[in-house]
């Protein structure tokens, strides 16, 4: 699985690359057909808002999750939890279909 990290607005640490990257690898126990995860963290507006958004590519679909928090790290929990249940859902709808 491919993990591309692109930050926006600021200049993301090693610390948080590392976090984001861990957290991704556990989606593989669900689902081993993600071919690649694109994940953008932002920092925005003057009280600042911290938002991630990940697209995951799995077989002829994109799966999309969005989440903001007070840093960077509880909305990447909250962007995987969510990509996670979308990950087991697609999964469930290729099972019904043999």
């Amino acid at each position: 699985m491919h993990i591309q990290i692109t930050a926006r607005h600021f200049h993301a640490s090693d610390r948080l690359h590392e976090y984001a990257r861990k957290k991704l690898q556990r989606l593989e126990r669900f689902y081993d057909g993600i071919t690649g995860i694109e994940v953008i963290l932002t920092k925005e507006g003057q009280p600042t808002t911290n938002s991630v958004e990940m697209n995951a590519s799995v077989h002829r679909q994109q799966l999309v999750a969005h989440a903001e928090g007070q840093t960077h790290e509880e909305a990447v929990d909250e962007c995987v939890d969510r990509l996670k249940r979308q990950v087991v859902k697609y999964k469930d709808k290729l099972r019904e279909k043999r």
